[in-house]
């Protein structure tokens, strides 16, 4: 499967399982995730699984309403692919967070993530 087509399968895959309303399941998180994984975000690194990932996320997504991506560029490889984009988020108080993110996803055999690296910066 193209690597591009993977990356916007997350990213959809964040909008409809990311938000406060939704529930999430460790099944969920094994249609993209592999069952071992690695998570980097601005310098610190997790080894995760998915019962811990979806202790994560469960707690992430308690005040999200919506997250929207603007994705400028897809960059991919053989196994991995880069998304350069700002991203969108709606809080449940309606306040707003926009970031600039690089995000570079890495893949299995099964196509399903290995690593998940992201740098961001929050926008004024």
């Amino acid at each position: 499967m193209k690597k591009e087509h993977l990356a916007k399968k997350l990213l959809k895959w964040n909008q409809r399982h990311l938000l406060s309303s939704t529930h999430i399941t460790k099944s969920d998180i094994a249609q993209c995730f592999a069952p071992d994984f690695v998570v980097k975000v601005n310098g610190r690194e997790y080894q995760v699984n998915y019962e811990s990932y979806l202790e994560f996320l469960t707690h992430f997504k308690s005040n999200i309403q919506s997250i929207n991506y603007d994705v400028q560029e897809y960059v991919c490889a053989e196994d991995r692919v880069v998304a350069v984009m700002n991203a969108i988020i709606v809080r449940k108080d309606h306040s707003i967070d926009k970031f600039e993110t690089m995000l570079l996803l890495k893949f299995d055999e099964d196509d399903l993530i290995t690593l998940w690296q992201e740098v961001y910066t929050k926008k004024n």
